[in-house]
């Protein structure tokens, strides 16, 4: 009785298996273009920059702040701040999103985290202004809908680059995978704090 139950039970668990599997997926036409994956990007940077952002909730370790355009998300890390020979500034946060409205280059995204961002830049000053290094990352995964489409982004993107003191912005480039595509961006696009 027991075999003849297992092997009835496969053949379902089997699809239940391969539905789960293709609901995950990004559906065929509906990838983001290099573009739009770039926007995307974008519109979780300026939620990161925006000063106006009301939290919702505060604990020791995270905020849940709400997005300006509707629903929220959840931020884990700090900004770091280390006076010293070796002065480092920047920025390490994983960022939840939940039905999180965000706009990139004039397109709106609703996101949610599937798993999260994690959103990393530091700078070292050695000495007065003597040696600058510059290091930082975008990386995780994040569920976006846009307009009547709707699918996943895996993002590993790492900066090189170094400051530019007399515009006081980075010059170099983040590059890596974005939604599936190959990239290269300019820093400064992504920049999301002033050095």
């Amino acid at each position: 009785m027991k075999k003849m139950l297992s092997r009835r039970l496969l053949p379902g668990l089997g699809l239940v298996i391969a539905v789960a599997a293709c609901e995950d997926e990004t559906e065929p036409g509906n990838e983001l273009t290099v573009e739009e994956s770039i926007a995307l990007v974008k519109g979780v940077g300026a939620l990161l920059a925006d000063t106006t952002i009301i939290p919702i909730h505060v604990s020791e370790d995270s905020i849940v702040v709400a997005c300006p355009a509707g629903g929220r998300a959840k931020l884990v890390g700090a900004v770091i701040e280390e006076p010293g020979d070796t002065a480092v500034l920047g920025l390490d946060y994983l960022i939840t999103p939940t039905g999180c409205v965000v706009t990139g280059d004039a397109l709106e995204f609703t996101l949610g985290g599937d798993p999260a961002l994690r959103y990393q830049l530091r700078v070292e000053i050695v000495g007065l202004l003597e040696h600058f290094d510059v290091s930082g990352m975008i990386t995780g995964g994040l569920s976006w809908q846009l307009e009547d489409r709707s699918g996943g982004c895996e993002i590993a993107l790492t900066l090189a680059a170094v400051p530019d003191l007399a515009t006081q912005t980075l010059v170099g480039t983040y590059s890596g995978t974005l939604c599936g595509h190959e990239v290269e961006i300019d820093a400064a696009d992504l920049l999301v704090v002033d050095l």
